[in-house]
This record gives structure tokens, sequence and C-alpha cells, in this order.
């Protein structure tokens, strides 16, 4: 697996997660465990390659007229954040089948906690600054939708609606200052633009 793989196939078990907890009723949450605490193994084995300095990336065409590409890199911070994202994931799905046993909504929930944690991921290995933007924001949406699960009551759709409008301001501020950086820089690249 490379780290592209690894960001989408998370989306993949985002979408799949409602069925998966149709079919496994309350033993779903330790099966989609699985995903995330089999990806922290995974970046825990790339640990020795970034702890000698080297830094793991991976890449595939993605808007080669433009000159974009799926890139994701892999150094301290990012492997480090990694692991923070993949460790809590496994923990909060177990936690939540548990704690939200029974909710007719849990399904759900454990598609937006996935898709979420997916979009983390993209966003602390992106390579590029637009695939940096797209993470961020759909990171904002996930998070919507999470602090909105409870729809019934109004604070819930409050504290959602706060947090998009403030994730989509620096969201707009984000693209326009990755707009001009890429531009002044010649790249959308972050190791062309840092040097690496």
């Amino acid at each position: 697996m490379n780290l592209d793989a690894a960001v989408l196939l998370g989306f993949a078990v985002a979408g799949s997660a409602p069925m998966v907890h149709r079919a496994a009723g309350r033993f779903a949450g330790w099966l989609l465990a699985l995903f995330p605490a089999g990806l922290a193994l995974y970046f825990a084995g790339l640990a020795s390659e970034v702890w000698r300095g080297e830094i793991v990336r991976s890449s595939r065409e993605w808007v080669p007229s433009l000159g974009l590409a799926l890139s994701f890199h892999l150094d301290g911070l990012s492997l480090l954040f990694s692991l923070l994202i993949t460790g809590t994931g496994a923990v909060v799905l177990v936690y939540a089948g548990g704690y939200l046993a029974g909710h007719r909504r849990l399904g759900r929930f454990y598609a937006v906690l996935i898709f979420f944690m997916a979009s983390m991921l993209g966003l602390v290995m992106a390579g590029n600054l637009i695939l940096l933007f797209i993470f961020w924001e759909l990171t904002s949406v996930s998070s919507y939708l999470l602090i909105g699960f409870d729809s019934e009551r109004e604070k819930a759709r409050k504290s959602a609606l706060q947090a998009l409008l403030v994730t989509g301001g620096g969201g707009l501020a984000l693209l326009a200052g990755f707009v001009l950086l890429g531009l002044a820089g010649g790249s959308f690249e972050l190791a062309a633009l840092s040097g690496q």
C-alpha cells in the first residue's frame, strides 16, 4: 500500500460503514476500528524511514493538463499526526459502538467519523496546495456533520453552522493564499516550493 491508497481507501470504508453496521450489529465499531488500527500499524512501519530523515512520498496523475497530481508525503510531523488520527480514530469507533448502542443513526455516525478521519489524513499528508485545500474543505464538511449529528437539538444545529461558517471563511482565505503562493513559486507542489 502507498500513501494515496491509504487515504483513498478511507473514503471507501466510510461509504461502506452503514452496510457494515447493518450486517455486524453491535460488533460494527470493533470491525470498523480494524481499518484505522491497520493504518496505524502501516504508518508505524514507516517510522524507521522517517526517523532516518527520509520523506516517504507517493504520487499519481490527477489533472495533468494543469500539472496537478495526487501527491502525498510523510515526514516527521505528518507521521506524528497520522498516528494520532488513526490511533484515536480506532479508539473512538470502538467507544462509539458502546456509547451510541441502539442509536438509529449509528451507521451514519460511523461513516461520517471515518470520512473525517480520511479527510484529516489527507490534510496532514497532502503534497500540493490544491490537495491541501480540498482536504481542508472535506474536514470542514465532515466536522459540520459530526457537530450537528444530533440534528433534533437546536444547539447542535447552531454549533454546526457556526463551525462551518468559520472553517469555510477561513478556507476561502486559505485558497486565495495558496493560489498566490503557487503562482509566485511556479508550482503548487509543496516539495518544489520548499526546495526539497
